[in-house]
């Protein structure tokens, strides 16, 4: 069928209960398809639909699936970004509703958008794929699949900026271009509420105008930004906004434009004081409402106030904590018994429990959340409306109010003027500056000019309420005073411009200049320069903190493996089951680093729960100060770390640790650096939903967290008894499958150990089975299970020959490719590498390495191999089979891929030459993607000796589309890791081409080509 702009309300209301979208969404789509971009600031207030841009740029991509891949405009990834930790992640819970809609409605219009998305990538795939980018996890890298798919992404500065720079936090050094490549082309970047973020905008655009140079290298970046803000600032064109018809009264969205939201300014003095008046406004607020926020700015404050408000409340109300320091998986259990009293839209009834929802910054934006009424503590103008716009979101309620508590800190400057300081250093919050006091200072102001501004309005009001009786006039008469109250409605407030405004907004710092220089370094991944600039000036500004750190709990990682220091016994338990996101906690580094010392969180050590807060230690460094210890994950590279230590490995900035269940630190889903108790491990559920795979750990802590009266000595007696507790019906649906699938699985993994214990594995969920059993607010993401950026990348379960792994990646290649919109003549450069890029693997010495080390095994069949049959997690035995092999530890078969290649440049040549005869190959690229395709060579080879070189040749390696190439004996004995060696020129060359994040795109579609052909390879033995 034919689609056109008009078919949009169709399409939305097929997809979202037959709701129409409003006129200014109809505007944009229109707007962007005509002009084929997005408007640099969609100037737009909160509550009037924002997350649908991620529909419209959804249907834009669907109309322009029409046009060939090189005449495309559209990006097919879509991240929504916004500077806070995410808690309720609704951009996400729009692209799960989107993609169960695409997958299941019958509507002939959503088919065919499904039909044209699908269009757009390798067949097999979903049209749609859904993910929250969180801390960076080694190896848990399931948004980057493939470079085809479309997506929706939603994120946070930290993740998306730091990676869009080659910088990615905590992401391998090996998969930092693959990310780079991944989000800088091919992506839409919506920067929601960029009022928070003025630093990352003005890096954005100084981005742009340095990746202009490269706009005629014959690579289409398809690489957009917007803004998205009520409170947008300077802007260079006009922005996009509502009509004047679509704010009246009688307009769709008047109801929630126009919604009274009557505030009162309560004062107090000092800290402890403002959490005993929140926790006391919010009881008084529950004598008239059901459901009660209160938001603060730290987040100890908002621990304090759910304690005091638990404990005094008792049964009259249930008490739920919500900060950023939550596991995804906790956050998912506490919000699907939250949901039916905070969602928007829902029914307000009377029968229903009371309710008070304490939180911090994290639900000031990308929240779903709908309250009766608000305590929250004071903060700057852009704040503070953020936060009463989750207050009435409809306009339906009508009864809406809140209460503003501001500290004027008054012992505190009484103290700094007994001290000779000046008291006006207590005005500077550290969160946001002097903005929360000029803010107080205005609301007050018009507090109180409001009656006069008023004065008509308020007399007739008064006129008519003096006609009434009873509880009429009681009632008349509250309307009264609640008009004269100022009013935090979304057009309500008479909000000043130009410098009065800029007065009373959260401080805005500039990044610093972004300078080719720094691009430069940053671009260096392996091996990185030993100076880098820290990313995070140019995503937060000079005053930015270190990077979060990621901390996992597991139960079969004892105190006792850490404390022996026994890397391997650390690495072998964890690796069993990968650390995932989902069971991941992001937390302030020097919030890290004082629990894991065991001192107290203080002020400088909790400044809000924002990305980026500047903090600073809240004491000098104590030698021998280690703390506990903690491993961090890093795949192969995993060591033990110490919060700090002069002698030892220590915390760093980005990390992703893991520590033991028994360290406590969590409680009611929540960081508590006092909590003991040991953390429920969800490792299991984890995998189920990041990857799909359903794995048991038979190790006595993990079970008995679990609650399983299971077998540990004999596995199939386990599954036995998984088989029978998969009929629980007081399960979860996908606790019941995940018992199912294991009970009819037959993999097994025994990890070593005294005792070794052993891992039941079963077969991958296929998606839709696994989607049909989760409940809506349930995160499920199309992980990865074999990549081949690793020691043990080359052990895939199956013996896969480099003939026809070689094949495999040159198809996968070429179709992502084309399909991204490379062209003919890049595609076939992409796809020629992608042929080359294993032949190295024809060294005697790696064939024996495959083959477990074994002459006699090698002797039977001299077959080439890509992979061994050894599995992926067998450390010890993929040890002794390099040891036995004589391989070199640490040796690159790519470099020796091309030394190899470097010998038939002629041939290779008129290869290129028959896709345009008129072009002169680019042979560079070919080289260098080769070298690149497990992350080294950007730009220098690892140094590795080779003591006892051989000579490796390859005889008839063939193509259907290049033929048949002989390689000649070539040495082992490189030297191509010296630094006059010619790969350090030709990155620089080509980077000087393609362009920083454009040459990351190109080897992104190889590496992920060489990925997926290595999944589907292993996935094919197994009937999959």
């Amino acid at each position: 069928m034919t689609l056109t702009t008009s078919d949009f309300g169709v399409f939305h209301a097929a997809v979202h209960g037959g709701k129409k979208p409003f006129a200014w969404q109809q505007r944009l789509l229109e707007q962007i398809v005509r002009d084929k971009r997005w408007p640099r600031v969609l100037d737009l207030p909160t509550g009037v639909g924002k997350t649908t841009c991620i529909d419209i740029a959804l249907f834009a991509l669907a109309l322009d699936a029409d046009n060939q891949p090189g005449d495309r405009w559209c990006p097919r990834r879509i991240a929504m970004v916004v500077d806070r930790r995410i808690v309720v992640d609704q951009v996400a819970e729009r692209g799960r509703e989107l993609l169960r809609a695409l997958m299941t409605r019958t509507d002939a219009i959503v088919v065919d958008v499904a039909n044209r998305l699908r269009s757009l990538t390798r067949t097999g795939e979903e049209p749609l794929g859904v993910f929250t980018l969180r801390g960076g996890m080694p190896k848990d890298d399931g948004w980057a699949r493939t470079p085809d798919q479309p997506l929706v992404i939603a994120s946070t500065v930290d993740q998306v900026g730091s990676r869009m720079f080659m910088q990615g936090y905590g992401v391998s050094q090996g998969m930092k271009p693959v990310h780079a490549g991944l989000l800088a082309n091919d992506t839409l970047l919506l920067l929601d509420e960029v009022h928070l973020s003025e630093p990352f905008r003005q890096t954005l655009e100084q981005l742009a105008r340095l990746r202009g140079r490269f706009r005629d290298n014959g690579v289409k970046t398809r690489f957009s930004h917007a803004f998205l803000s009520a409170t947008p600032g300077i802007v260079t064109e006009p922005p996009f906004s509502l009509l004047d018809e679509e704010k009246r009264a009688d307009s769709p969205l008047g109801p929630r434009l126009q919604a009274s939201k009557p505030v009162r300014i309560v004062e107090v003095d000092g800290r402890t004081a403002l959490e005993k008046e929140c926790a006391e406004q919010a009881k008084a607020l529950l004598e008239r409402h059901r459901t009660i926020a209160v938001v603060v700015n730290r987040v100890s404050s908002a621990g304090e106030i759910a304690r005091q408000l638990t404990e005094t409340l008792g049964d009259d109300a249930t008490v739920t904590l919500l900060t950023g320091r939550m596991r995804p998986l906790d956050r998912d259990d506490v919000l699907r018994e939250l949901r039916p009293a905070v969602q928007t839209g829902r029914e307000r009834r009377s029968d229903l429990p009371k309710r008070v929802i304490v939180g911090t910054q994290s639900i000031e934006a990308g929240a779903d959340f709908d309250f009766d009424a608000l305590v929250t503590e004071a903060a700057s103008l852009d704040s503070l409306r953020q936060r009463f716009g989750r207050v009435d979101r409809l306009g339906n309620y009508r009864n809406a109010e809140g209460v503003v508590v501001y500290d004027n800190r008054k012992t505190r400057k009484a103290e700094l003027k007994q001290r000779g300081e000046k008291p006006s250093l207590a005005d500077h919050d550290p969160i946001y500056g002097t903005a929360l006091g000029e803010t107080v200072t205005w609301l007050k102001r018009e507090e109180k000019e409001r009656p006069r501004k008023l004065k008509e309005e308020l007399k007739k009001l008064k006129d008519e309420a003096r006609k009434l009786k009873g509880e009429a006039k009681e009632h008349a008469e509250a309307q009264v005073a609640s008009r004269a109250q100022l009013d935090f409605g979304v057009l309500a407030l008479d909000v000043p411009t130009g410098d009065e405004l800029t007065t009373l907004l959260a401080p805005k710092p500039n990044a610093p200049t972004l300078l080719p220089a720094y691009l430069d370094l940053w671009a260096q991944t392996s091996p990185p320069p030993s100076q880098v600039p820290d990313v995070s000036l140019w995503l937060h500004g000079p005053s930015a903190g270190p990077a979060d750190v990621q901390v996992v709990w597991r139960a079969d990682l004892s105190e006792e493996i850490l404390q022996q220091g026994d890397v391997e016994a650390a690495t072998c338990n964890v690796a069993t089951v990968r650390p995932s996101s989902l069971e991941a906690m992001s937390l302030p580094f020097f919030t890290a680093r004082a629990w894991l010392r065991g001192q107290p969180t203080t002020d400088t050590t909790d400044l809000g729960d924002t990305e980026g807060a500047g903090a600073a230690p809240e004491r000098r460094e104590e030698p021998n100060a280690d703390g506990r210890p903690a491993f961090r994950w890093r795949g192969d590279e995993s060591e033990i770390v110490y919060a700090s230590s002069d002698n030892k490995s220590s915390l760093r900035p980005g990390d992703t640790i893991v520590v033991p269940a028994s360290y406590g630190g969590i409680r009611s889903g929540c960081f508590d650096a006092s909590s003991q108790g040991p953390v429920p491990d969800r490792a299991e559920q984890a995998e189920l939903f990041a990857r799909a795979r359903p794995v048991l750990r038979l190790h006595p802590a993990v079970v008995e967290g679990l609650g399983l009266p299971l077998s540990l000595e004999e596995p199939d007696e386990a599954r036995r008894q998984l088989h029978r507790a998969a009929s629980n019906p007081e399960w979860p649906a996908w606790k019941r499958l995940w018992a199912e699938k294991l009970a009819k699985g037959r993999g097994s993994l025994v990890v070593s150990g005294q005792p070794s214990w052993t891992v039941l594995e079963g077969r991958r969920v296929p998606l839709p089975e696994l989607r049909s059993v989760l409940q809506s607010e349930e995160t499920l993401e199309d992980g990865i299970e074999l990549t081949t950026d690793g020691d043990d990348s080359f052990h895939a379960g199956r013996e896969v020959s480099l003939s026809e792994h070689s094949v495999d990646v040159e198809m996968f290649a070429r179709e992502y490719a084309m399909h991204c919109g490379l062209g003919a003549w890049l595609a076939e450069h992409v796809a020629l590498a992608a042929w080359l890029h294993d032949i190295g693997k024809a060294d005697r010495r790696f064939q024996l390495m495959l083959r477990g080390g074994s002459e006699i095994e090698f002797f039977k069949n001299e077959t080439p191999w890509a992979k061994s049959a050894m599995p992926p997690g067998a450390r010890e035995a993929h040890r002794l089979a390099q040891q036995r092999s004589g391989y070199p530890p640490g040796a690159r078969h790519e470099v020796q891929s091309l030394v190899m290649v470097e010998r038939c440049l002629d041939e290779l040549t008129s290869i290129v030459k028959r896709v345009d005869p008129q072009r002169r190959p680019d042979l560079d690229l070919v080289r260098h993607l080769i070298a690149s395709h497990h992350g080294y060579c950007r730009p220098f080879a690892p140094v590795v000796l080779d003591d006892n070189p051989v000579d490796v040749s390859l005889l008839n390696h063939a193509s259907v589309v290049f033929g048949a190439i002989d390689f000649p004996s070539t040495s082992s004995n490189h030297v191509l890791y010296r630094l006059d060696s010619p790969l350090g020129d030709r990155f620089w060359r080509l980077v000087e081409k393609y362009g920083w994040q454009e040459l990351c795109w190109l080897e992104a579609i190889l590496r992920l080509a060489d990925h997926r052909a290595s999944q589907k390879e292993q996935t094919r033995e197994a009937g999959s």
